[in-house]
């Protein structure tokens, strides 16, 4: 395989060869911090939104996001209410670092989740010193051989410290890795992470294949450019979206996060 997602894990084992990797951060973890799951099934009524906060988005044909803090980041979409956060905190192609993740944590009451390609026990060890309340794995990686350890201890490791696990999904056939995870949430990803490419089909069979297994609660994860595409999500019956690249790019953040909740009858969000 020699596509996007063979390369970043390439890239992401580099990087946690470097001692930059969890660099700055509290040396333990904080306190318990807020629960994502419970944050979505409070929102699940109204469409639970989770903005993602991105430098770059290697998928978009301008990948380079427009320039904000953390801090300028929360101030202009908390007004929207959002369930939560994501932060990404790949450095290679993303620009982004497990202290982005604890700066974002810090300047929040909501859930946050630590997002990255996570391949190894000690990137679990390090999001869980950020604060984040929930950690990102993703099943393909186990399907193709790319984790040190297996997905379940993995979960487990991220458990034992207090993390909740964020299982991401695309494909049917990923759909039996979700079998002794113990994830407290599920994600299905529009976007194929090899080829970076948008693939709605196979998602959405996806995802209805995962209701039928009672995977809750259930995320539909990128593609969100507007209402449009959050309202294709809504249709398929997912509890709740996160949304990255439309958050960056929209001029007013808050508003924009507001604009993607469910709609309600009649067609009105």
């Amino acid at each position: 395989m020699g596509g996007f997602l063979s390369e970043i894990v390439r890239a992401v084992r580099a990087s946690l060869r470097s001692e930059a990797y969890g660099l700055g951060l509290p040396s333990a973890s904080p306190p318990r911090p807020p629960s994502l799951r419970s944050a979505l099934a409070r929102d699940r009524a109204r469409g639970a939104v989770v903005a993602e906060f991105k430098r770059v988005s290697p998928g978009q044909p301008a990948p380079r996001r427009p320039e904000r803090s953390c801090e300028a980041f929360v101030r202009a979409v908390d007004p929207g209410s959002p369930t939560g956060y994501s932060c990404l905190a790949t450095g290679p192609r993303f620009d982004g670092s497990p202290r982005d993740v604890a700066d974002l944590a810090r300047l929040t009451t909501r859930p946050v989740l630590f997002k990255e390609f996570v391949v190894a026990a000690e990137q679990i060890e390090v999001a869980a010193r950020t604060g984040a309340g929930a950690i990102l794995l993703i099943a393909r990686l186990e399907e193709e051989g790319l984790l040190d350890r297996p997905l379940a201890e993995l979960a487990g490791e991220a458990h034992d410290r207090g993390l909740e696990v964020l299982l991401e999904l695309h494909r049917s056939a990923e759909l039996s890795r979700a079998e002794g995870v113990g994830a407290e949430m599920f994600g299905v990803n529009v976007r194929d992470l090899d080829s970076l490419a948008i693939d709605r089909p196979t998602a959405f069979r996806t995802i209805a294949e995962a209701r039928r297994s009672g995977l809750t609660p259930l995320l539909g994860l990128s593609g969100v450019e507007g209402p449009a595409e959050a309202r294709e999500f809504w249709a398929q019956g997912v509890d709740g979206i996160l949304v990255g690249t439309g958050v960056a790019r929209s001029p007013d953040p808050a508003a924009f996060v507001a604009s993607l909740r469910r709609p309600r009858r009649g067609g009105r969000a």
